[in-house]
């Protein structure tokens, strides 16, 4: 009983390490969860703390879904039927890994060399597949520290690894004056991989302090965000346009300017019940263009295609506008599962069309994924246009500047985490994008936070959020390539061999 106690606060204690909270030396209550598993007497026990924890840890940490999607207008009551599953999906993930690890490993030590490389392996496929669900990533822990620069060179993945390594460590002495080893006890070791981590973070520290300039040089171009505070539920059952609100905001932003912006950015879905590609979109697209004739326009708005089968395919996608033609369009390849995609709806289209009907709401179209993550080619150069959801996946960024983008812009509708912490914690991953590609996130949302993040993960400025209007901000286009763009990919072939590796090590280890 009080191992699962232990296991259920430290979850609780963890979700304040992250930001927006930021209580970064929290992160150091992980070693409790993972000693216990390194302690617990079973696979099985260690199952229970496993999930235990991830239960005291998103229980608190994504809060904000239910207090979003209970909102009368969405799903109401009938999400505090969904919200229950996630949380035991995830429990069961993390359980899965305790029992794996302590089952692999036996009872002791051997399990804190496992239980990094496996829970940061796991903490990846999490982010993977058709129910991607990257939040509580622990290298997220780092973002307000100069520690966060290293993700220019590992990335957030390499950052969370760091985290676990630190836990395991932490717990090292702990469980080697708790388990007798078959071995002469010998305290010295357990602490010294502590000692090295604990070097490894000072020299971090350092020479992320140092890699922070006082000042980004010249800022040779200007965008204007533009913050339309739309109702974004009476989005969800009609195609009403909110173009009038996104030109008055512009052209008042605009005037009040030295000079045209070069950029002008609306957020995800601005347009979205206005079609810019089909029949008579010529004079639509001028009057958008008209609102700020000299700049470069990139505004979230619905792709829609019809193949020969007849089908109708509906895309979440970026538009480029620049002379008054839409020259390119971005659609959207990271979807939010159950929030843009149905699983399975067409052979299960009756039983949604229940759902929605009980919800008081139309069958939802399913949106369809994009090819793949592409920058806009634009006279500024390639701009990489991350919309919503795909701004926390570390890849999708990576491969846009790798093809070139020389800035990262981030259009979104946060409108629907409501006024809990979801809204930030969207922002603050974003962060860690700009430190991996040294890019500066030019940040356009619907009611909030609009901001423009320097390429060191730093919010240069920031629009109030919950208000209609503008924020004017100065940037640079990059060229830099960081180590992590380069070979950030390799991140998932590494923690599968060491994991495998300790594996094998402590399976050799036991049968001795």
């Amino acid at each position: 009983m009080i191992a699962a106690l232990l296991a259920l606060a430290s979850g609780i204690v963890l979700a304040a390490a992250l930001p927006p909270s930021g209580l970064w030396p929290l992160a150091a209550v992980l070693a409790v969860p993972f000693g216990l598993i390194a302690r617990a007497p079973t696979p099985r026990a260690a199952f229970a703390v496993g999930a235990l924890f991830a239960l005291g840890f998103f229980g608190v940490y994504v809060v904000w879904l239910p207090l979003s999607f209970t909102d009368p207008s969405l799903l109401g009551p009938f999400y505090w039927l969904l919200h229950p599953l996630l949380l035991l999906a995830l429990a069961a993930i993390w359980g899965f890994v305790g029992w794996s690890s302590r089952l692999i490993a036996g009872r002791g030590a051997a399990v804190l060399w496992l239980l990094p490389p496996a829970w940061v392996f796991v903490e990846w496929l999490r982010s993977q597949g058709y129910f991607a669900f990257p939040w509580g990533t622990l290298g997220y822990v780092w973002v307000d520290t100069p520690v966060a620069q290293a993700a220019s060179l590992v990335g957030v993945t390499g950052l969370s690894l760091l985290t676990a390594a630190l836990a395991a460590a932490f717990a090292g002495p702990f469980v080697a004056s708790e388990v007798r080893e078959r071995r002469r006890p010998r305290p010295w070791l357990s602490a010294s991989p502590l000692v090295l981590l604990l070097m490894l973070v000072a020299g971090a520290w350092v020479w992320g302090e140092r890699a922070l300039p006082s000042t980004l040089g010249p800022l040779e171009s200007t965008a204007l965000l533009v913050q339309g505070n739309v109702d974004p539920f009476g989005r969800a059952v009609s195609a009403s346009s909110e173009l009038d609100v996104h030109l008055a905001i512009t052209e008042l932003g605009v005037s009040g300017m030295a000079a045209p912006p070069d950029l002008v950015v609306w957020p995800e879905g601005a347009v979205a019940g206005l079609d810019l590609e089909g029949v008579g979109a010529d004079a639509l697209v001028e009057r958008i263009q008209a609102s700020s004739p000299a700049s470069v326009f990139v505004i979230g708005g619905r792709g829609v295609e019809r193949p020969p089968d007849g089908s109708l395919r509906s895309f979440n996608s970026a538009y480029l506008i620049e002379g008054g033609q839409v020259l390119d369009r971005y659609d959207k390849h990271v979807l939010v599962p159950f929030g843009e995609r149905w699983p399975l709806i067409e052979r299960l289209e009756g039983f949604y069309r229940g759902v929605f009907s009980a919800l008081n709401l139309p069958l939802l179209v399913s949106t369809s994924p994009g090819p793949g993550p592409v920058p806009l080619e634009t006279r500024l150069g390639k701009l990489a246009t991350g919309i919503c959801y795909e701004s926390v996946f570390p890849e999708v960024s990576a491969r846009m500047v790798a093809d070139g983008a020389r800035a990262l812009i981030v259009i979104t509708n946060d409108a629907w985490f409501g006024r809990g912490d979801g809204a930030r914690q969207h922002l603050d991953m974003g962060r860690l994008r700009a430190i991996e590609t040294r890019r500066f996130v030019l940040r356009a949302a619907n009611d909030g936070v609009t901001a423009v993040i320097d390429p060191f993960g730093r919010v240069a400025a920031e629009y109030p959020r919950f208000t209609s209007g503008q924020l004017a901000v100065r940037f640079s286009l990059r060229d830099e390539i960081t180590p992590f763009v380069r070979s950030g990919h390799l991140w998932p072939w590494g923690l599968i061999a060491g994991t495998l590796l300790v594996a094998g090590v402590a399976v050799v280890r036991r049968l001795a």
